[in-house]
């Protein structure tokens, strides 16, 4: 399956706000099977691409597909029930809910009760609550959290928090993994742990995009990376092409997101 006609394309994606333009009709492929690296200095225009991405922005130009069906006028709602799910620069988590109930919410588009029905004492969602909860026990094991299922969030310190919500954004098995800065607020040792998850969770099936600032991850996980510049693409390819092009070198890489 890791072939272009799956991969997630944008063409000619313009987008401006208030007549300055961010993006300045990009195009852009990400193919299954890699993990494909966002970079760029602060106001580059990546974290707009990422929005546009996942339905959040609304470009004033161009297409966006996923295996070769428009995705233009979706939701984040309608294109997470495609199977393209997205985590955040800010864990996003729940605090009134426990561990595996946040993970479950990721899993609930897989089932007709819904994540509320599956969340009340009614019988149409007793099954399919045990059926979510197995489902996040084994997304939060693979992600090597076996035993916080029971926790709150603000009882994990923030590397975990991180885990957590990177196992709500896979439980559901998505085509497309959008991850918008997954080391924001990580120590080196915690995003060493994240690298070597990331790794584990790439398949032959499954887009994967990482929006980051930390170098040494996108450099050591990515197999091609976009450096974009003042809304346009500077530089395309491998981490070494990208590393040693004259280009990405001049430009600032280490700065904040856009946004």
């Amino acid at each position: 399956m890791n072939s272009a006609t799956n991969s997630l394309r944008g063409e000619q994606i313009a987008l401006s706000f208030g007549g300055i333009k961010v993006l300045k009709g990009l195009d852009v492929e990400f193919r299954p099977g890699e993990i494909t690296g966002l970079i760029g200095p602060n106001g580059a225009g990546k974290t707009s691409l990422f929005n546009c991405l996942t339905g959040a922005y609304i470009p004033q130009q161009g297409t966006i597909t996923y295996a070769g069906h428009s995705l233009d006028g979706l939701s984040p709602a309608a294109r997470a029930g495609k199977g393209i799910v997205r985590s955040f620069q800010h864990v996003a988590l729940c605090p009134d809910l426990t561990v595996n109930e946040n993970v479950m919410m990721g899993v609930a588009r897989n089932y007709s009760a819904g994540w509320l029905n599956a969340f009340l004492p009614l019988p149409r969602g007793r099954k399919e609550r045990e059926e979510m909860k197995r489902a996040a026990e084994a997304a939060l094991t693979d992600l090597g959290l076996p035993d916080v299922g029971d926790k709150m969030p603000g009882e994990l310190p923030p590397g975990m928090q991180r885990l957590v919500e990177i196992a709500r954004a896979v439980v559901g098995k998505p085509s497309v993994l959008l991850l918008d800065e997954p080391a924001a607020g990580l120590n080196n040792s915690e995003t060493r742990d994240l690298m070597k998850v990331l790794r584990k969770l790439t398949s032959t099936d499954l887009v994967m995009v990482v929006v980051e600032h930390d170098m040494d991850l996108v450099m050591s996980i990515c197999d091609r990376i976009y450096v974009l510049n003042f809304g346009e693409i500077v530089a395309l390819g491998a981490p070494e092409e990208v590393r040693t092009n004259p280009e990405v070198v001049r430009i600032y890489l280490g700065s904040d997101d856009d946004e």
